[in-house]
């Protein structure tokens, strides 16, 4: 598996890319960072809204793999333990948002905390 990031335009949102999702996540707090990586077919988003870190991964033609989520996991949070991150499925977004999300043939989000910096001059 190759995970590749994707240049990202100055003007695109990440709310236009995946509204319901985002709508479903953050409503209208600030986003602070995100990344776009594509992992074959699988989209991967790294979303940083100050308070936690996300990877939203979503596929328009088939369901994520278990083997990806791990994969990305590894890549994106290497400093998160296993038992730590908090997954999101498609089913979950489309019942609170009241919406199916028609785009999308699979959606899982993994939550988890920011890894806390120290400060060395203190």
């Amino acid at each position: 598996m190759k995970l590749i990031e994707v240049p990202i335009k100055v003007n695109v949102s990440l709310r236009k890319m995946i509204p319901n999702t985002i709508a479903y996540l953050y409503g209208h707090t600030a986003i602070r960072y995100f990344r776009k990586y594509t992992l074959g077919n699988t989209d991967v988003y790294y979303v940083d809204n100050f308070n936690r870190i996300d990877l939203i991964l979503t596929n328009t033609t088939r369901r994520i793999r278990e083997d990806e989520v791990a994969f990305v996991t590894d890549k994106l949070l290497p400093h998160t333990p296993d038992e730590d991150p908090i997954r999101l499925s498609k089913e979950r977004i489309e019942s609170a948002r009241h919406h199916k999300i028609r785009k999308m043939k699979d959606i899982i989000i993994i939550e988890s905390k920011p890894v806390p910096t120290t400060n060395l001059d203190a």
